[in-house]
């Protein structure tokens, strides 16, 4: 499962709230293979404020994150944080350090 910082999960609640979408919104998060000819895919990652959640989305409720299924297996053991600068965000991941 994805895991979200204290960092990324302010982040996400700042957006979130300023979009005036109303309550239940969230940031959905969606998955693409970006192939160019000649060279090998690459997975890219589209972040996306919503009303609501699809069918099928897996629903991190804490933070009202909304995860597509493909999505959804590309992050499980990943870990989410942002660096906030100003208005900027920048999201970046890491892999989650397995407990012992």
């Amino acid at each position: 499962m994805l895991a979200i910082t204290e960092d990324a999960a302010t982040a996400i609640d700042s957006i979130v709230t300023s979009s005036g979408l109303p309550q239940g919104a969230g940031l959905r998060i969606t998955q693409e293979l970006n192939t160019q000819s000649g060279q090998e895919g690459r997975t890219d990652l589209r972040l996306s404020v919503v009303e609501c959640a699809e069918e099928g989305d897996e629903v991190l409720e804490d933070v009202q994150i909304f995860l597509e299924p493909e999505a959804a297996d590309f992050l499980d053991n990943k870990l989410l944080d942002a660096d906030v600068e100003g208005d900027e965000v920048r999201f970046s991941l890491d892999i989650q350090a397995e407990s012992q």
